[in-house]
């Protein structure tokens, strides 16, 4: 059993980074649990760390696969060469950190990654949703990679209404729930937070849509970028997607190291041109074998034709993703 406590917990002495994070919290009515330097990181939804206090030999607060942040009175730099929140310059940021981190969670959030471009990361993360759907879970796909041209048009409702990341920015705090959920466009019974044409998900405002739709669904899918491993914390589990040939091996392990501190599991798509086996990829890794499929033949024109990833019945991205949701107990 989780024995997690939501509260937000700072390791510091400083008497005037204590009263400042306190004024914060205090916005929102959340508890502060004050830890005094070195000790060691407690059971709590958000962990603060002091930038200037923290000691070579402390055992890590900031750490991978941890709610946690750096803070500061003044903007400096951290142990790790991470980012610290200086008080009470990012008071907001901190806010809508530490509410959607203390905001009861429903949902299995299931991060989905490709080891490499090409890999179909994004299709599986579609795919995935639609077979939770399925199931009769209330599901939530969300689209965290801005670099692309936006999930909405992989999935054929670009011309939909509703929100996307552009019309949240710039909102603060914390999401409602309730109200994004029922004004996001819906695809095959799944609720969509898409990039557009304008851009994708901004800093914080990420974070509290993330959790606002974990509130209130079954399962979150997010479709996650490469470069911001920092989403590993907020996973119950990341699949990364690789293609079955060297080049994919090789980047399922440089992959590998970023997303560390999260359960990781393996999903490769063939065909093996060199008769590289997904087995042998996995074994290489370290990392369990969730699943193999073939490359589905079509699916990139038949996007340009308005075929939706998993329209397939038969297909092997289907069949993958219902598999999926068997092992993982998402529908149990």
């Amino acid at each position: 059993m989780d024995q997690t406590v939501r509260a937000v917990a700072l390791r510091s002495g400083d008497a005037e980074l204590i009263e400042e994070v306190r004024a914060v919290l205090a916005v929102a009515d959340l508890p502060l649990v004050i830890h005094p330097p070195g000790a060691s990181p407690p059971r709590a939804t958000l962990l603060l760390d002091s930038a200037v206090e923290a000691q070579a030999d402390d055992v890590p607060w900031v750490a991978p696969g941890q709610r946690a942040v750096w803070v500061g009175c003044a903007p400096v730099a951290t142990p790790d060469g991470g980012r610290c929140l200086a008080l009470p310059a990012q008071a907001e940021e901190l806010l809508t950190r530490a509410r959607t981190a203390c905001q009861p969670r429903r949902a299995r959030v299931v991060g989905v990654v490709g080891a490499r471009g090409g890999a179909g990361a994004t299709s599986l993360a579609a795919v995935l949703a639609r077979a939770c759907a399925k199931e009769s879970l209330a599901v939530a796909l969300v689209d965290l990679d801005g670099a692309g041209p936006g999930l909405d048009l992989t999935l054929g409702i670009e011309h939909e209404g509703g929100l996307r990341w552009a019309d949240l920015d710039g909102a603060e705090g914390t999401v409602p729930d309730r109200a994004l959920e029922e004004a996001l466009p819906s695809w095959c019974g799944v609720h969509v937070l898409s990039a557009d044409w304008r851009g994708g998900p901004a800093g914080s405002l990420a974070l509290g849509a993330v959790d606002a739709l974990a509130v209130g669904h079954d399962v979150v899918v997010l479709d996650l970028p490469r470069v911001h491993a920092h989403w590993a914390m907020h996973c119950t589990v990341v699949l990364i997607v690789t293609t079955c040939d060297v080049v994919g091996a090789e980047a399922v392990r440089a992959t590998r190291s970023a997303w560390e501190g999260v359960e990781t599991r393996l999903v490769v798509r063939g065909p093996a041109p060199g008769g590289l086996t997904p087995e042998e990829i996995a074994e290489a890794a370290g990392l369990p074998l969730a699943v193999t499929m073939r490359s589905e033949r079509g699916l990139g024109a038949g996007v340009e034709r308005g075929v939706a990833p998993g329209d397939n019945r038969r297909g092997a991205l289907i069949r993958g993703a219902r598999r999926l949701v068997t092992d993982l107990g998402l529908a149990s």
